[in-house]
């Protein structure tokens, strides 16, 4: 018996009485996390979650509320809730907000439940650990390591007679140990996402996670002057952070977008080249419909350097008169947004070592070292961001260096793009990004 189905059909009728139209997002799942700490087991959480979002539309009016319960008496409940909302709510707008009607969507199968016995997870957890603490005298401690695994659903329905779900599973870990040398400790790490536990590879997490801690020890100080950059890609996310809700036509329809006014102009670099896929299955924000209900696609967003989309959901979409892009983002218990799914730049044909050789000084950025919040001002674009890495003279790595800002403003990076490598990445992230070289930019040090 779907209860889910009779209840919010209850839901639906009594949304008809009232003249209202009505939306309700479920997700939910279970997750298991294990962590070992000096070769003992130190956290062990098993959680399973479950709630529901109500959207009401009056007209040009949204209210909402949440729930855990999903009995008929506290969906009925909540509703009521949320149309109340939508009555005390007035933006002062009269636009109709547009709700999705039943349409196909294209199949994604990534629920494959695996049956894996508890010890084998726990040996994962184990071994993250002790492989980087057997790999070399030098580590001292792995203070953060641990392995996750994720089941996830999301389901969708609404007045309109729309009924969509999506669930997956996968496994993460992640291992990042502290290397001692004299005076100078860094610690570093490396991760795996995989969506079959038979593709764990733990040694190789180990292995990268030391070399990578070993490799920063003894880091002098860079000086301060204009350096060209080759972005890790494991960093260059950060860029795109940046400029990731500069994307959202409701950024854009309140005046918040700094792409706001360009669309269809060049306004970065020829090399530059962005997509949104929904369907590229190694990144971590895969799914076959929004939150809307909405069938996915891949939208362009730049296409040599120039900017070709907004993001939408339905509301933005006919309210600007653009193009419906499918990306309506919510949870439960948050108001509808606007919000990209996989972000995906284009590789480049030359290799990380090409990259580097490239001017006779660069700076291989391996860290942005206080995150994203540290040092970018949204509303300009301005950013100053403590990072760490390597120099590099004529193609040799001369050592490691820290302690320097690198600073300027994300849209001039943007144009400043010279070229990006053929190598993306592991999987794990909603941000698929090769290495960026990019032109001199002003670097802070000694």
């Amino acid at each position: 018996m779907d209860t889910i189905k009779q209840n919010f059909q209850k839901i639906a009728d009594q949304a008809k009485k009232d003249g209202a139209k009505v939306e309700m997002l479920v997700s939910g799942g279970e997750n298991l996390k294990i962590g070992y700490s000096k070769k003992k087991l130190e956290s062990f959480e098993s959680t399973q979650s479950q709630m529901a979002g109500l959207r009401v539309i009056l007209g040009a009016n949204q209210g909402y509320a949440y729930t855990e319960n999903l009995s008929d008496e506290s969906l009925l409940r909540t509703y009521g809730e949320a149309l109340n909302n939508a009555k005390t709510v007035q933006k002062g707008e009269t636009q109709e907000v547009p709700l999705l009607k039943p349409q196909t969507v294209q199949a994604m199968n990534l629920f494959h439940p695996e049956e894996i016995a508890m010890d084998k997870k726990l040996e994962v957890a184990r071994l993250l650990e002790e492989k980087c603490l057997d790999k070399d005298a030098r580590i001292q401690s792995v203070p953060y390591s641990g392995f996750n695994e994720t089941v996830s659903f999301r389901r969708i329905l609404n007045s309109e007679g729309l009924d969509q779900e999506f669930k997956q599973n996968y496994f993460s870990g992640y291992a990042y140990p502290l290397a001692k040398e004299g005076e100078s400790t860094k610690m570093d790490g490396d991760g795996f996402f995989a969506r079959s536990f038979k593709d764990i590879n733990i040694q190789e997490v180990a292995d990268e996670g030391v070399t990578r801690a070993i490799s920063r020890l003894g880091a002098q100080k860079l000086a301060t002057g204009k350096y060209a950059v080759v972005i890790d890609r494991t960093q260059f996310p950060m860029i795109l952070q940046m400029i990731e809700s500069y994307f959202s036509a409701k950024e854009v329809h309140e005046g918040k977008s700094l792409f706001g006014g360009k669309l269809g102009q060049k306004i970065a670099s020829e090399k530059f080249q962005l997509i949104d896929d929904p369907f590229e299955p190694t990144g971590t924000a895969v799914r076959p419909f929004d939150d809307e209900g909405a069938a996915s696609q891949k939208t362009v967003l730049f296409e040599n350097g120039v900017l070709k989309n907004f993001l939408t959901n339905l509301e933005y979409a006919k309210k600007m008169n653009l193009p419906h892009t499918a990306h309506a983002r919510r949870s439960p218990a948050s108001q509808q947004g606007i919000s990209s799914t996989n972000l995906v730049v284009k590789k480049g044909t030359k290799s990380l070592e090409e990259l580097l050789a490239s001017h006779d000084k660069v700076v291989h950025l391996t860290e942005f070292s206080a995150g994203l919040h540290a040092g970018f001002k949204e509303s300009t674009g301005d950013f100053s961001m403590p990072a760490e890495g390597f120099l590099y003279e004529n193609g040799k790595r001369m050592g490691p260096i820290d302690q320097f800002v690198m600073s300027g403003n994300v849209l001039d990076l943007l144009c400043d793009i010279e070229d990006l490598s053929n190598q993306y990445g592991k999987p794990g992230s909603s941000m698929i990004c090769p290495d960026v070289l990019v032109k001199p930019q002003s670097f802070a040090g000694a």
